[in-house]
C-alpha cells in the first residue's frame, strides 16, 4: 500500500482547508498540482500587550476565507495560548521582519487618551518582531531622534476606524530639550478628523525609557505604566515601541496598549 502525506501547518486551525484536499490520489488528476499554503512566519522578539518579557509568536497568513493567525505559546493580555485570529494588521513596507497585528475589540482609545475614534473594532495586540530585529540602547536611539528632530508616525489599533482606509493613530516629534510633542489622531484624513495635542517633558521620556517606566495619571480609571523602548535590525534602521500596562489594582476594564512609532521618510 502506497501511503501518502502533506505537510500541514503546526498550531494553525486548517481544518476548513481539509475539505478541499481529497484524500490522497481519490480520483483527482495525477498532473494537479496540490494546493499550496502560505508559509508561516517565526517572529521570536514580539512585543506583546500585557506581557513583561518579549514573546515568540508565529504568524500564519491568510488562506482564502481563512484569516490570518498569530500562535501564542502562552496567554497575554489580549491573545489566548494556541491560536487568534488576526482582524487587521500594518506593515511597513521598507521595514522587513516587522508587523503589527491586531484582535477584534473595542480599540476605542490611543495610547492614554480614552473614548476618542469611537466605534473603532481593532485593538492592537502586539508588534511582532522576527530575528533580525532586537532590542538597543533606548536612551541612545532617542538621543539620536532629538538630535535629528524629525516626525515619528504612530501605528496602533493598526489604523482601523470606522470613517475609511487605516492611517496613523499620531505623529510624534522629539524636542530639544528631549521631552517631545505628539499630535493623537481621532478620526481618519479626510473626512471626521481631530488633532488632540500632548506634550511630554524630557523627565516624563526619561522616566518611560528607564526600566521601571512612567506612570500616566492622565484617566484615573486607566492607570497606566508607560515603557518607551528601542530596536534596531540588522539593516541599521531603528523603530520605537511604546507599551501601556494597567498598573495592579487597576479596574478590570482598562486595557492596555502597544504603539509602533516609525520614522518619517
Amino acid at each position: 500500500m502506497t501511503q501518502c502525506s502533506s505537510r500541514a501547518w503546526p498550531r494553525a486551525v486548517l481544518a476548513v482547508l481539509t475539505s478541499a484536499l481529497a484524500a490522497c490520489g481519490g480520483g483527482g488528476s495525477a498532473t494537479t498540482d496540490p494546493p499550496v499554503t502560505p508559509a508561516e512566519i517565526d517572529y521570536p522578539n514580539s512585543i506583546v500587550v500585557g506581557a513583561s518579557a518579549p514573546q515568540a509568536l508565529v504568524y500564519h497568513p491568510a488562506v482564502g476565507a481563512m484569516p490570518a493567525m498569530v500562535s501564542a505559546g502562552s496567554a497575554s493580555g489580549l491573545l489566548a495560548a494556541g491560536n487568534t485570529a488576526v482582524l487587521a494588521e500594518h506593515v511597513e513596507a521598507t521595514l522587513p521582519g516587522l508587523r503589527v497585528v491586531c484582535v477584534s475589540g473595542r480599540g476605542e482609545s490611543t495610547g492614554v487618551i480614552s473614548a476618542i475614534n469611537l466605534g473603532v473594532i481593532a485593538e492592537s495586540a502586539a508588534v511582532l518582531l522576527d530575528a533580525r530585529w532586537g532590542a538597543t540602547d533606548a536612551g541612545l536611539a532617542w538621543a539620536g531622534a532629538v538630535t535629528r528632530g524629525k516626525g515619528w508616525l504612530g501605528w496602533e489599533n493598526c489604523g482601523v476606524k470606522p470613517e475609511g482606509a487605516p492611517s496613523p493613530s499620531s505623529r510624534l516629534v522629539p524636542a530639544a530639550d528631549g521631552g517631545y510633542a505628539e499630535d493623537i489622531f481621532d478620526g481618519n484624513p479626510g473626512t471626521t478628523f481631530n488633532t488632540i495635542s500632548t506634550t511630554a517633558t524630557a523627565a516624563s521620556v526619561a522616566a518611560m525609557l528607564s526600566a521601571a517606566g512612567r506612570l500616566a495619571p492622565d484617566d484615573p480609571l486607566r492607570p497606566l505604566q508607560l515603557t518607551l523602548r528601542a530596536y534596531a535590525d540588522n539593516s541599521g534602521h531603528t523603530v520605537f515601541v511604546e507599551t501601556g500596562t494597567p498598573v495592579p489594582g487597576a479596574p478590570a476594564a482598562a486595557r492596555g496598549f502597544v504603539a509602533l512609532y516609525v520614522a518619517e521618510p
